[in-house]
């Protein structure tokens, strides 16, 4: 059996499990690096075939990859009927690793269905069906070796940025990923066993890089980068990100938008109320350079720069980190608009 089929075999034998399918057929469809399309599955019942968009998640699920299936449900009708009376479209079903009961209870209330390596389970068929199983344990951890780090999250990110940069030297890529030049020759021994670089040197993206990327950044790396939160004295965000312009200019220091600031400059989509940043200053620096005040609850988020890797381009004279950095930036964030804001992100810069 293919590698991505038994990724998914246990969550679907949990729902063939259930007393009321009788048949289920899934032929996966072709993957890119959309997560929203890993094909459709069809379940018959005594009331007819209903058909669900799948969408894997090999991945541990945290607050940034729920943000990422939840913003894409929002395009889609949560139950429609095809033309046929028989065969129904009630929406999207999610083939999980491992559905925590506080997450699952989110995909109910958003009319995600699910299903996981454990058994847990919710599976909702327009008015005649509705199953759903929380509490199933985790399965045993990965072993330390296989755990993902920030340095795996770093590096992750360079070639995400460039793929051709995994020809590079070591000691280039130690530099622009801001890791050690022994961590980066681990690391590319490592990425060669699990297939994410192909002979020496060929790196693509995947769904599940993809998913590395945005759970890893959420849940390892960002917390290790967060040099603090601060206010400003600006009236408004555009008058500081204006002031933020001029002071580094002045001072000679180096900054790179991201989140909800840095998709507005690319997109003029989205602005969002935070200022989250990258500026490798000490603390006191920071509020000296940019007037700023330590705020545990203030809208400037102060970021420690990890390469030459988050410094991409500028827009209107303010240089923004590149894009797959601003997408996981934005599925981090507690707004929902900032879901919208990462899935049009994605669809312009990330295909």
């Amino acid at each position: 059996m293919p590698t991505f089929q038994k990724e998914f075999e246990a969550p679907l034998a949990h729902l063939r499990s259930l007393p009321f399918v009788r048949n289920l057929r899934f032929p996966p469809g072709a993957r890119g690096t959309d997560r929203g399309d890993d094909g459709v599955v069809e379940l018959t019942t005594p009331q007819g075939r209903y058909r669900l968009a799948v969408e894997v998640k090999r991945s541990y699920l945290n607050h940034s990859l729920v943000n990422a299936i939840l913003g894409r449900a929002l395009g889609l009708p949560h139950q429609s009927k095809s033309r046929s009376k028989s065969e129904q479209t009630p929406g999207r079903l999610v083939l999980a690793r491992y559905v925590p009961a506080p997450i699952g209870e989110q995909f109910v209330n958003a009319g995600i269905s699910f299903a996981d390596d454990p058994g847990n389970i919710h599976l909702r068929l327009g008015s005649e069906y509705n199953w759903t199983v929380l509490g199933k344990r985790e399965p045993p951890k990965l072993p330390e070796a296989n755990r993902t780090t920030p340095a795996t999250i770093q590096l992750l990110f360079q070639f995400a940025v460039d793929p051709k940069s995994a020809t590079w030297t070591v000691r280039d890529l130690a530099s622009a990923a801001g890791i050690s030049k022994t961590k980066v020759a681990q690391l590319r021994r490592r990425f060669l066993r699990e297939q994410i670089l192909a002979g020496e040197s060929e790196f693509r993206m995947t769904p599940e890089i993809s998913d590395r990327l945005v759970s890893g950044y959420g849940q390892l790396l960002r917390p290790k980068l967060l040099l603090g939160r601060y206010r400003y004295s600006d009236s408004s965000v555009d008058q500081f990100l204006a002031r933020l312009s001029e002071a580094t200019h002045e001072q000679k220091l180096s900054y790179a938008l991201t989140g909800g600031p840095a998709a507005e400059a690319m997109q003029h989509f989205y602005h969002g109320s935070e200022v989250p940043l990258f500026l490798n200053l000490p603390s006191t620096g920071i509020q000296r350079a940019l007037r700023l005040l330590p705020d545990r609850t203030g809208p400037v988020v102060v970021l420690k720069p990890f390469g030459q890797v988050i410094y991409w381009r500028e827009f209107d004279g303010r240089m923004v980190a590149p894009p797959w950095l601003v997408y996981a930036e934005l599925l981090a964030s507690a707004d929902p608009r900032a879901r919208e804001a990462a899935d049009e992100l994605r669809r312009v810069f990330l295909q």
